[in-house]
Protein backbone atom coordinates (compact mmCIF):
# COMPACT_ATOMS: atom_id res chain seq x y z
CA UNK A 1 0.00 0.00 0.00
CA UNK A 2 2.46 2.48 0.78
CA UNK A 3 4.77 1.73 -2.24
CA UNK A 4 1.62 2.09 -4.47
CA UNK A 5 0.78 5.40 -2.80
CA UNK A 6 4.54 6.58 -2.74
CA UNK A 7 4.30 5.48 -6.86
CA UNK A 8 0.73 7.55 -7.25
CA UNK A 9 2.89 10.51 -5.56
CA UNK A 10 5.64 10.83 -7.51
CA UNK A 11 3.14 10.47 -10.69
CA UNK A 12 1.13 12.95 -9.58
CA UNK A 13 4.68 15.94 -8.46
CA UNK A 14 5.55 16.00 -12.58
CA UNK A 15 1.77 15.25 -13.87
CA UNK A 16 -0.59 17.39 -12.19
CA UNK A 17 1.79 19.66 -9.61
CA UNK A 18 2.26 22.18 -12.39
CA UNK A 19 -1.05 22.61 -13.25
CA UNK A 20 -2.18 22.97 -9.37
CA UNK A 21 0.54 25.42 -9.49
CA UNK A 22 -0.73 27.42 -12.50
CA UNK A 23 -4.33 27.44 -11.08
CA UNK A 24 -3.01 28.42 -7.83
CA UNK A 25 -1.13 31.45 -8.96
CA UNK A 26 -4.25 32.03 -11.65
CA UNK A 27 -6.68 32.20 -8.19
CA UNK A 28 -4.55 33.88 -5.85
CA UNK A 29 -5.40 37.24 -5.64
CA UNK A 30 -9.59 36.42 -5.99
CA UNK A 31 -10.25 33.77 -4.22
CA UNK A 32 -10.55 34.26 -0.25
CA UNK A 33 -10.33 38.23 -0.84
CA UNK A 34 -11.96 39.17 1.99
CA UNK A 35 -10.60 37.33 4.47
CA UNK A 36 -6.81 38.91 3.76
CA UNK A 37 -5.23 41.17 5.98
CA UNK A 38 -4.29 43.36 3.23
CA UNK A 39 -6.06 43.83 -0.64
CA UNK A 40 -3.23 42.96 -3.09
CA UNK A 41 -2.20 46.53 -4.90
CA UNK A 42 -4.22 45.66 -7.99
CA UNK A 43 -7.23 44.49 -6.23
CA UNK A 44 -6.82 47.91 -4.20
CA UNK A 45 -6.32 50.71 -7.17
CA UNK A 46 -9.45 49.04 -8.95
CA UNK A 47 -12.03 49.17 -5.79
CA UNK A 48 -10.55 52.81 -5.19
CA UNK A 49 -10.93 54.13 -8.66
CA UNK A 50 -14.51 53.10 -8.45
CA UNK A 51 -15.69 55.50 -5.50
CA UNK A 52 -12.68 58.03 -5.21
CA UNK A 53 -14.78 60.40 -7.43
CA UNK A 54 -16.01 63.66 -5.29
CA UNK A 55 -19.46 63.39 -4.91
CA UNK A 56 -21.51 66.78 -3.61
CA UNK A 57 -23.07 65.40 -0.64
CA UNK A 58 -23.97 69.00 1.33
CA UNK A 59 -27.72 68.80 -1.12
CA UNK A 60 -28.43 65.63 0.95
CA UNK A 61 -28.69 67.79 4.19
Amino acid sequence: MLRADLAWRRQAQTSLLPDLEAYDAAIRDTIGLRSLPVLPREQALYVASCSSGHRDVSLSF
